[in-house]
């Protein structure tokens, strides 16, 4: 538990240390880029993984595209968004579940709202079209948009799969925004952290973050179905997860 516990002081005393840019952020949020607002949180994000020495090695910066893109991860572990955050190239929003949790975390709530994050309600289709349509929004105005599609996290879902079914209907915000798609996939991070409660143990690991190249499929073809692209999706991020497997079988045991 050594580890959770470093880890969770860390946010306590980086999160109460970010209070005056928050002001600052807040009381004049047009005044102020998407990466300074985003420089915090991918500087936490670092740190953090560091600390527990969760080591990053991220491969094809270079592929993602200049101009705003939607970033489509697979989920396997309760510290993703912490991976998530650190690897990307460009300030990004995330979209997140629309539960009490993340609305009542002090002083990340505010976080949440600068980098125009998005809630999603799964339970509510009306929500949900809301949702989607407001991160179309976003990417339109200059902001990447980051989603999980696979819902939850995959061993929940799926204890037997790499990558768990999609929901398609996330993909309808790269249809809406006519935005490419990236897919980032995060390998070998399931053990980082056990459990599915915010208290748990994490656990020192090697994890490998690719962004593969970015998908135009959907505005080639605008009538593609979301549910062949995201089988297409899925298909290319198991492919390297596979890969990764053959490359270190010394940690093979440790994504099954």
């Amino acid at each position: 538990m050594f580890n959770y516990i470093k880890f969770a002081i860390f946010q306590i005393i980086g999160f109460i240390s970010s209070l005056p840019l928050v002001r600052k952020f807040t009381k004049s949020p047009q005044k102020y880029s998407s990466e300074e607002k985003f420089k915090f949180l991918k500087t936490q994000a670092t740190k953090s993984l560091d600390l527990v020495n969760i080591n990053l090695n991220i491969l094809g910066k270079e592929r993602v595209p200049e101009e705003p893109v939607l970033f489509v991860i697979n989920h396997s572990s309760m510290l993703d968004s912490f991976i998530l955050i650190s690897s990307t190239p460009k300030p990004i929003g995330v979209v997140i579940a629309d539960v009490p949790t993340w609305k009542n975390i002090p002083i990340l709530k505010h976080w949440i709202k600068l980098t125009k994050s998005v809630y999603i309600n799964r339970e509510n289709n009306r929500e949900g079209i809301k949702s989607i349509n407001k991160c179309a929004e976003n990417i339109k105005e200059g902001q990447s948009m980051a989603i999980f599609p696979e819902g939850d996290l995959t061993w929940v879902k799926d204890p037997k799969s790499l990558v768990s079914d999609f929901k398609p209907g996330a993909l309808k915000i790269a249809y809406k925004a006519k935005c490419p798609i990236v897919p980032m996939v995060i390998k070998n991070s399931l053990n980082t952290y056990e459990g599915y409660e915010p208290i748990g143990k994490i656990n020192s690991k090697d994890v490998e973050v690719e962004f593969l190249d970015p998908i135009y499929e959907h505005l080639e073809n605008p009538k593609l179905k979301t549910v062949e692209l995201a089988k297409t999706i899925k298909e290319k991020m198991i492919d390297e997860m596979e890969k990764f497997r053959l490359n270190n079988p010394q940690i093979k045991e440790e994504i099954i």
